[in-house]
């Protein structure tokens, strides 16, 4: 498979197929005004490999000027502006347009001087169906410096284009940049005022501190974007001294919060300038009086030159600058509330599949449908936008507002669209009634930070300022920003102690999203526990914090249309927390209908959280169509091409599992004995010795050198690392030692007595004080049996496709982070390390972060054997040795070297070896998946074996 471009869904084979298709289907023909739309659609969806949300939403065709022209077509991501021309048309002959004669380039950058700055392009393209220009209006000279190339030659030079879909030349790539930058200088302007508060841990001072900041950003975006006049904020702080900042902010905030029919008629003439604000951003009743401390020369020229002159605050991505904004809170504060922040693009992840596809699905098929229709069109459009209207988002862990903001903005761009089509291409089309209807009063959250309830209202309302100046270019109307009308419904408080239904009455609720706290089951303090048991039950003891949403979602939803969709740690669908939280809601009613699985979060703030996710959309209705998404790490040639570190692919499934699996719903319990005839697995010994009894590969040739005696009391010793990397350890094992063995071993001797003294010294409950009276012996384990064992490690990494295994043979004493199974069966070891054992294991398992966290009672003792012929059972025995074999042609190289997929390459025998195993094995299964693509092979399989364990366990 060829590399992606970054921003393409396809491949480079695909767009260069495309585009030969596209020059056979556009050579010889192209009219301005009835095919620029379709032949750029075209270019960008099958050549360029635009996303089909990007062509509908993203690029806007006839898009009015105030020089009572129109643009052909403009792409505001890519900031570019095309200008087309007919067939024929010569791109270097002036004509007359709106009173002047020019040339197609002159023509488009008339239309580009007449948009507000912040929309201005940096790239037009000029073009006749039979030659494309590209103007880069950085360069001196763009109407003389130019890319051209014809359309003949697009197969080979389309990647000329590629500034149109890439991240790396589009407006998101901007606004990431300007908010990380615009967050870092917030967060040093944070850090530098809180040293100036006399109390500064106060909780009063620290909420004052919190609004400040808000107000602040809130002020910079204002000046920046139009909504104050042009730089009014700055020249008000440039115009005042540092010791009066503090004075002046605060009259500034009243006049903000004050009609100007009600302001102090002899009010100074750069305070007169600033509009009412409203909303409850600078209302004190609202956010209670702050203190605003002094500020030093240094805060001060922070404040007035790096953060408000040299940054553009237009160009902040409200999602993005959210998060960064409150990473400003103590990172200890936001690791005990599991907070993480999202980027936009993994906001989508969520989104997208949950109602965003669908909308946009829909839009596009309104336009082609009833093209040339357009009395029935235009019906199919305001159904729409009211549609779009109507629907209701909550977030019940809203934090910084990331879900939220980025939503209505989306939905924002599509209102933009239908009201680009609605315009019948005159001014005024939608006279005076502002034809907007898309509203902040949709979105509801709950947050239990104040700071972040604070960010995630001012993001909200940045995010309305931005798709307002957007919506003036399409409507031709003025849209009044201030005072600010409406606010997202945003409260305090916690989400799991609140009745979501006083929030929003759950039949007016369209759709749940969020990320809730990503904590472990491990680290949550009493209040969260109480949480836990309040939702669940005493069942709920091993399931993580992010569960507790998921009930509570559940519940919230029964008897309405309302779906969810949220980001959780992916072991609530692994392992043991399966059963305690999704068969309650499977009984309720729940159906999973869309998930991405396991794959690494990302976000924007500082100090990125560092946790394995999974999405999981789900409802009490059931959709008809579901997917499940899949991540492969990006190959070194993907990376190079721009690609993500993980590439996600979707599929079509007929049903979702609570394993996020297209197989039936079973529900995988721990077991104390194996469904199959086959010999127990158990863990290995588990030393408490403080060390003692444990030694290194330095210490045991120390001890034979100065007592040889003791060699014979020494056994090689591993856990799980150890075994798959070839580490040699060792054991003191005195099984059978004697009082008179004792007298010539001293070294030894002096062990076991600091062994004994320091179990003697531990809790008398604990493990170790028990064992104290046994102070030469490890934990033991009725179990073992000194003969030749299979070992299993207990955690290894989920890069690879088979866990090591092994047979040990020499006596080795096995820890307790390697399983042992007394046996020296081929058969049994030959389907352990088939793809069917691990395939399973994979869906099973409990995980450490992302590495496999191998469990003998939820695995092992689940997995269904099966039952096999005689030449089916040799075949396997054949197959098993010769695996044996190969990893023996392979001399010094550890299981880690063998199984390491990077370099599977190296060992071709072991993988032929492994491949003629998986088809013995897959034989006695009595199945046949060969024809099938490892992902699809390896969903069958589970689904295969689930079957298998459900018939098991209902007999």
């Amino acid at each position: 498979m060829t590399a992606q471009v970054t921003g393409s869904t396809l491949t480079e084979t695909q767009r260069r197929h495309n585009a030969q298709a596209f020059v056979k289907t556009w050579r010889g023909r192209g009219y301005e005004k009835g095919d620029t739309q379709q032949f750029w659609g075209n270019l960008l969806r099958s050549v360029m490999g635009m996303p089909e949300v990007q062509t509908v939403t993203g690029v806007r065709y006839e898009e009015g000027t105030s020089r009572r022209g129109y643009i052909d077509a403009i792409i505001p991501d890519a900031k570019t502006l095309i200008e087309q021309k007919s067939i024929g048309v010569n791109l270097d002959h002036a004509e007359m347009r709106q009173g002047q004669m020019v040339t197609p380039f002159e023509q488009a950058m008339n239309y580009a001087n007449s948009l507000p700055n912040s929309q201005r392009p940096d790239y037009i393209i000029v073009c006749n169906f039979e030659e494309f220009r590209i103007h880069n209006l950085d360069e001196v000279k763009p109407e003389e410096n130019y890319l051209s190339f014809r359309l003949e030659e697009l197969p080979e030079q389309y990647h000329l284009l590629d500034f149109l879909i890439n991240p790396a030349n589009t407006r998101r790539h901007r606004e990431e940049k300007v908010s990380m930058d615009a967050g870092a200088l917030i967060g040093e302007l944070y850090r530098g005022l809180r040293e100036q508060y006399i109390d500064p841990d106060s909780e009063r001072s620290q909420h004052s501190l919190n609004v400040l900041c808000v107000r602040l950003v809130f002020c910079l975006f204002a000046e920046d974007a139009g909504v104050f006049s042009k730089d009014s904020f700055h020249y008000f702080l440039a115009n005042t001294r540092p010791d009066q900042v503090r004075t002046r902010l605060l009259e500034l905030f009243q006049v903000l919060d004050t009609p100007e029919d009600e302001r102090d008629p002899y009010l100074s003439d750069d305070l007169k300038a600033f509009p009412y604000v409203n909303g409850g951003l600078f209302n004190s009743r609202t956010s209670g009086p702050i203190e605003i401390p002094l500020f030093t020369e240094e805060l001060y020229d922070l404040l007035v030159n790096r953060v408000s002159r040299d940054t553009n605050w237009a160009e902040i991505s409200p999602t993005i600058f959210g998060g960064v904004f409150e990473s400003t809170l103590n990172p200890e504060t936001r690791a005990s509330g599991g907070m993480h922040y999202t980027s936009p693009e993994n906001i989508h992840k969520v989104i997208d599949p949950l109602f965003l596809d669908d909308l946009t699905a829909e839009l596009q098929n309104i336009l082609t449908e009833f093209a040339g229709q357009d009395v029935k069109r235009k019906n199919r459009l305001r159904a729409f936008h009211d549609k779009i209207a109507g629907l209701t988002f909550f977030d019940p862990a809203c934090g910084s507002g990331n879900f939220l903001t980025e939503t209505y903005i989306s939905l924002r761009r599509l209102e933009n669209k239908a009201l680009s089509e609605l315009t019948d291409q005159t001014e005024l089309a939608f006279g005076d009634i502002t034809p907007l209807k898309v509203s902040l009063d949709q979105f509801y959250g709950i947050e239990i930070n104040d700071f972040a309830v604070s960010v995630a209202s001012t993001a909200m309302w940045i995010a309305e300022l931005q798709a307002n100046i957007e919506a003036q270019t399409i409507v031709t109307q003025l849209i009044e920003d201030l005072p600010l009308s409406d606010a997202a419904h945003i409260v305090q408080g916690n989400a799991l102690r609140t009745d979501w239904a006083e929030i929003l009455p759950p039949e007016k609720c369209s759709y749940i999203i969020g990320n809730p706290p990503f904590l472990g089951y491990s680290r949550l303090n009493t209040d969260q526990k109480e949480e836990r048991l309040a939702i669940f039950g005493k069942g709920g003891g091993i399931l993580d914090y992010v569960a507790c949403w998921h009930r509570k979602a559940a519940e919230y939803m029964q008897g309405t249309a309302c779906e969810a969709a949220l980001v959780s740690t992916n072991s609530i669908c692994q392992g043991q927390q399966v059963t305690p939280l999704w068969q309650p809601l499977f009984e309720m009613g729940i159906s999973i209908n869309f998930a991405h699985r396991s794959f690494s979060w990302a976000n924007e703030a500082t100090d990125q959280a560092q946790v394995t996710c999974v999405i999981i959309g789900f409802s009490h209705k059931e959709r008809k169509e579901k997917y499940l998404w899949d991540y492969r790490r990006a190959t070194p040639e993907e990376r190079a091409a721009g690609s993500a570190r993980e590439i996600g692919m979707p599929s079509a499934v007929g049903h979702i599992n609570a394993y996020l699996t297209d197989a039936p719903d079973v529900f995988i319990r721990r077991r104390s004995k194996p469904l199959s005839d086959v010999p127990e697995m158990s863990k290995g010994f588990q030393a408490t010795d403080n060390g003692y009894l444990l030694l290194s590969a330095d210490e045991y040739e120390d001890i034979i050198t100065e007592e040889p005696a003791a060699e014979k009391w020494i056994r090689p010793f591993s856990m799980g690392q150890e075994f798959i990397n070839g580490v040699d350890r060792y054991c003191l094992w005195l099984v059978d030692v004697t009082p008179a063995d004792f007298k010539d071993l001293p070294h030894v001797r002096a062990r076991v007595e600091a062994c004994r003294e320091w179990r003697s010294q531990q809790t008398t409950t604990g493990d170790a004080y028990k064992l104290k009276d046994t102070p030469h012996l490890l934990r033991p384990t009725s179990k073992f049996k000194d003969r030749t064992y299979i070992g299993i490690p207990v955690v290894s990494s989920e890069r690879r496709r088979y866990i090591p295994l092994g047979f040990v043979t020499n006596g080795m004493i096995p820890g307790n982070k390697l399983y042992f199974i007394p046996t020296d069966s081929l058969f049994i070891f030959g389907v352990l390390m088939s793809q069917f054992h691990n395939a399973f294991m994979r869906v099973v398992t409990g995980r450490l972060e992302l590495r496999y966290n191998y469990g003998n009672t939820t695995v092992y003792n689940n997995f269904v054997f099966p039952d096999p012929t005689d030449s089916q059972r040799e075949a396997i025995e054949s197959a098993a040795q010769a695996v044996l074999d190969a990893r023996e042609e392979y001399p010094g190289a550890t299981l880690a070297d063998l199984y390491d997929p990077d370099n599977s390459w190296l060992y071709p025998e072991l993988t032929r070896a492994h491949e003629q195993l998986d088809r013995a094995v897959e034989a006695a299964y009595g199945v046949d998946y060969s024809d099938m693509e490892d992902s699809a092979r390896e969903t069958a399989i589970v689904a295969h074996l689930f079957k298998l364990y459900a018939q098991a366990t209902t007999k």
